[in-house]
């Protein structure tokens, strides 16, 4: 049974570049630290994606990300506990801009969170750093059923975002099937807090090969093969995400984020 303390709805307040908002929030995933935000609506994009050419609302969308968000985003704040985890997952997406919208979530940008109701019961009142990623309508593997698993061509589908994860330098890090959502006649991956650089003797293959095993326990093609523990990785001492010089989120530095 759920805690009745997830399906509480929680009011944030969101301070996004030149924008600032309040939207309510539900956690989802059994993550305290990720919601379902519904963004309040926005009268100014409402304005220009009317009046303005195709070529200039795009600019625009680029550069102020935050006047144009779609109505349901996800939130991601940062744990504390695991700092680290949430900058790399920020420096992965950055890396893996071109494959965002498409076979990785698309990243808004990075925000700041204050939760009033929180904070009343804690000594800092600073806000959380968090990210705005795209709320992508799927359902993971690890839900789909069993005839719809066990078929060719999403194996094929599955190879194919390794595939491109590998040609673009990234090991995932956590080869669960919660991590993998069936979009029409895609896979799309998600959560890269345990991603590393393709270094070494590291590859995708040995992560690809868990996650075939998995599906084959449950289909019943092949032995119980234990699934890797949550948030934990067997991979070699983790190297810094140093793939490339990641460009700012918005403007001069990433959105939302306040000064030490």
């Amino acid at each position: 049974m759920e805690d009745d303390e997830d399906n509480k709805i929680i009011i944030k307040d969101i301070q996004f570049g030149f924008r600032r908002f309040r939207a309510p929030a539900k956690r989802i995933y059994g993550n305290r630290n990720v919601f379902l935000l519904d963004v309040p609506p926005n009268p100014i994009a409402s304005w220009l994606s009317f009046w303005i050419p195709q070529l200039v609302r795009s600019w625009l969308q680029r550069l102020l990300p935050e006047w144009f968000l779609p109505t349901t985003v996800i939130l991601k704040e940062r744990n504390p506990n695991k700092a680290d985890s949430y900058e790399n997952e920020i420096d992965t997406y950055l890396h893996l801009r071109s494959l965002q919208g498409t076979h990785i979530p698309r990243l808004f940008g990075e925000v700041a969170v204050s939760d009033p109701h929180a904070q009343r019961y804690q000594i800092s009142k600073r806000p959380t750093p968090a990210i705005l990623l795209e709320n992508v309508e799927g359902v993971s593997l690890h839900n789909l059923p069993i005839k719809e698993l066990g078929n060719d061509q999403l194996l094929n589908q599955l190879q194919y975002i390794y595939d491109l994860l590998t040609k673009n330098g990234v090991l995932h890090g956590d080869p669960r099937l919660h991590n993998f959502l069936r979009v029409d006649q895609r896979v799309v991956a998600i959560d890269f807090e345990l991603s590393e650089p393709l270094v070494g003797d590291i590859t995708n293959e040995e992560e690809l090969e868990t996650l075939k095993g998995d599906i084959k326990r449950r289909t019943g093609e092949g032995a119980p093969i234990r699934q890797p523990p949550c948030q934990t990785s067997t991979l070699p001492q983790r190297r810094p995400l140093a793939l490339t010089t990641p460009a700012p989120l918005c403007g001069g530095r990433p959105a939302g984020c306040a000064k030490d």
